[in-house]
């Protein structure tokens, strides 16, 4: 009898086991049929800037994972930014323009980060234009050879002459001023999407860099790209969210006064 009943519950426990087996999986999710809305969570830039993000301009807002966020220093509470749009009109990622890495018409803001406020000092190191300009005229680009592109005076390079270094007033009402890295033809053969790449150091909300890139055919619009990504930067400036209340009593927050007796 012991035997019959051993033999009946493994038999059930087996066919249980079988039974959880063979349930079908979940369905994957549909696919997506647009582009996400809505914006990232809060990027400190500095302590008087902090962007939220569409959607449409985060190149990883449809990917499974998302890059961590690292401080710009160690200890620090401020972090990087990065966002993308397409030309002419400025507009964000689609399902179909997400899919081409040579679209020539992205637009790529590589970084939008802090910087040291005595960037801007003279001769400082960093990537204040004026100072960047000396160095490269000094050491990289020729001073006696160069043309004037589209408000842009371009220097030709001494060391690396597959390049122009181009310099010129990128806002006349800061009295601010930018440089960019422009390859020239004919480009080597494993160059098949030549870049150009602006990098500089704004004094503007305490003091942040800078860095965008794009197809070099894009070199006359130039300007209308530098002015866009301050329309955006202004554009998605949030309040940065209070910190968490401290529990009443707890270290660095004065307890409540006590409360009058009644009367």
């Amino acid at each position: 009898m012991a035997q019959r009943l051993t033999a009946v519950l493994l038999i059930a426990v087996v066919a249980a086991a079988g039974c959880a087996r063979k349930q079908p999986a979940p369905p994957p999710p549909p696919p997506l049929a647009a582009w996400p809305q809505g914006h990232t969570a809060p990027f400190k830039v500095t302590d008087s800037l902090t962007v939220e993000v569409p959607l449409q301009h985060w190149r990883f807002a449809i990917s499974p994972v998302t890059p961590p966020r690292v401080p710009v220093l160690p200890g620090s509470d401020h972090f990087e930014v990065q966002f993308d749009f397409f030309l002419p009109d400025f507009s964000g990622y689609t399902l179909q323009n997400y899919r081409n890495e040579s679209d020539e018409n992205k637009v790529e803001v590589v970084y939008l980060h802090a910087g040291d406020a005595h960037e801007a000092d003279p001769d400082a190191p960093g990537e204040y234009p004026p100072n960047m300009l000396k160095r490269s005229l000094k050491d990289l680009a020729d001073p006696n050879s160069h043309q004037d592109l589209y408000g842009l005076r371009c220097y030709e390079g001494r060391v690396l002459t597959d390049r122009l270094t181009c310099y010129g007033r990128r806002d006349e009402k800061s009295g601010e001023d930018i440089l960019i890295y422009v390859p020239v033809p004919p480009f080597a053969p494993d160059v098949t999407f030549p870049m150009m790449q602006a990098r500089y150091f704004s004094k503007r909300y305490g003091g942040v860099r800078i860095a965008w890139r794009t197809h070099v055919r894009n070199l006359p619009r130039w300007h209308d790209i530098d002015v866009q990504i301050w329309k955006f930067i202004d554009a998605w400036k949030v309040a940065e969210p209070p910190p968490p209340a401290a529990p009443a009593g707890a270290p660095g927050q004065a307890a409540p006064p006590p409360r009058s007796p009644p009367a």
